[in-house]
């Protein structure tokens, strides 16, 4: 591309007039750019991922949303009713992943260390009647 095209798409500016030593150019950076700015704006509109519903996030992997588990349980263990802390929480899975449950919201419960070792992957059901 000429010094001309790059004048022409904003590029590049001269700053000040010709001498006898060249001209004095300024070179833009991306952002700075007209055509830069119009080509990212129409090229991330088409390309915009919808976002994943809660029930398709990882609630288990990812700490914040571990966090909203135990703020929807208020820290207590579902199980037995133990007031927890954030340190001494841990998360259960109602289905157990070798049944086929998922790490989604409605699947994730808070548990105390405890109750989750002794209900391991059963059911909840069989868990409880055994408690």
């Amino acid at each position: 591309m000429t010094i001309r095209g790059l004048e022409k798409i904003g590029a590049i500016r001269g700053e000040g007039e010709p001498t006898k030593d060249g001209t004095l150019y300024r070179v833009l950076i991306p952002d700075e750019i007209e055509a830069c700015r119009e080509y990212r704006r129409k090229h991330t509109a088409q390309e915009e991922k919808p976002q994943p519903s809660e029930s398709e996030s990882d609630f288990y992997n990812v700490k914040e949303n571990r966090i909203k588990v135990y703020e929807r349980d208020s820290y207590k263990c579902r199980y037995c009713g133990k007031q927890l802390t954030r340190f001494t929480c841990t998360l259960d899975h109602v289905t157990p992943v070798a049944a086929g449950g998922t790490n989604s919201l409605e699947n994730l419960v808070t548990a105390c260390l405890g109750c989750n070792s002794r209900k391991h992957q059963r059911p909840v059901g069989d868990f409880l009647a055994d408690e």
